[in-house]
């Protein structure tokens, strides 16, 4: 392949092309660790875009996005939206899944500073394809990813920023998060979300 993949601004056309080639991605090492990578998947011509962090262990097997119990919580954050995930584009920052080895077991770890950037050609192609009015990233590392490193999910989670080609990004906790939580936190985060939902959903209304 080419050392960075074609934009042809032929839409979906353009999706399925980036498909194939990220399967043979060099741009940086996360593919030396043998996995397979995970393009995004839904309506090519989604209002909502959700972006997430990276793969997961089970997104390997499935080849889909938030296959894994993420999946079950965003599947009802979507309900809350009255949408299903065939109706968004779901994407990560990286399509391959960046883990480390702690006690002979593979752990989830963020995607680094320049995997991120590497990464961000093909989702520069997601962007500009599906053209997705509004936003929603899923946790800390999405929420740099478009907004740049000075983005905290402390003190910027549930607000409204201008995103590329004038679109609108709202960040909220990422589902994995709030299933590692236990009573009183998980209310209290699942309350936020609900909020921050909420304001997507305006949002959306808003653009119809």
């Amino acid at each position: 392949m080419s050392q960075l993949p074609l934009f042809d601004e032929t839409g979906s056309r353009s999706l399925a092309e980036a498909r194939a080639e990220v399967f043979e991605c060099r741009l940086c090492d996360l593919w030396k660790s043998g996995t397979r990578a995970v393009f995004g998947s839904g309506d090519p011509k989604a209002r909502l875009l959700v972006l997430g962090e990276a793969p997961s262990e089970t997104d390997l097997r499935s080849g889909e996005p938030f296959s894994g119990p993420s999946g079950g919580p965003l599947d009802e954050w979507l309900a809350r939206l009255g949408l299903t995930r065939e109706r968004v584009w779901l994407t990560n920052i990286v399509k391959h899944r960046p883990f480390v080895i702690e006690r002979g077991r593979e752990k989830n770890r963020p995607p680094r500073a320049s995997e991120s950037r590497a990464c961000g050609v093909w989702l520069d192609i997601e962007l500009r394809a599906v053209k997705p009015q509004v936003i929603l990233a899923l946790g800390g590392s999405a929420g740099k990813a478009l907004l740049g490193k000075d983005f905290k999910i402390s003190q910027d989670r549930g607000r409204l920023f201008p995103g590329p080609d004038g679109s609108s990004v709202l960040a909220t906790y990422h589902p994995a998060y709030l299933l590692r939580l236990e009573s009183p936190e998980l209310e209290t985060a699942e309350a936020l979300v609900a909020s921050d939902l909420d304001i997507v959903s305006r949002r959306l209304a808003e653009l119809a």
